[in-house]
């Protein structure tokens, strides 16, 4: 394979040092290297998926519109006061 014992153990281990290339030699001496592919489908990769709809807000609220000055100066105004104490 052409790779140390230590690198070998290490992609065993699933250690994220290894490099792909040691990783690419690797599934090709056990004669799976199609398997490469499906590392980068995202489609395929179920607890990704899953990661991202959990992170998906639980509910969005809209703003309220922005009243420009011009319009605010159109709107009437109450003479009654606020939260009066009976």
């Amino acid at each position: 394979m052409g790779v140390s014992v230590s690198t070998l153990r290490a992609l065993e281990a699933g250690e994220p040092g290894v490099s792909m290339g040691s990783l690419a030699m690797a599934l090709l001496s056990l004669g799976i290297l199609s398997r490469l592919d499906d590392l980068g489908d995202l489609g395929q990769d179920d607890i990704g998926l899953l990661m991202d709809i959990d992170a998906l807000p639980q509910r969005v609220r809209l703003r309220s519109p922005r009243i420009s000055a011009d319009e605010s100066a159109e709107l009437p105004v109450s003479s009654e006061p606020k939260g009066t104490l009976l």
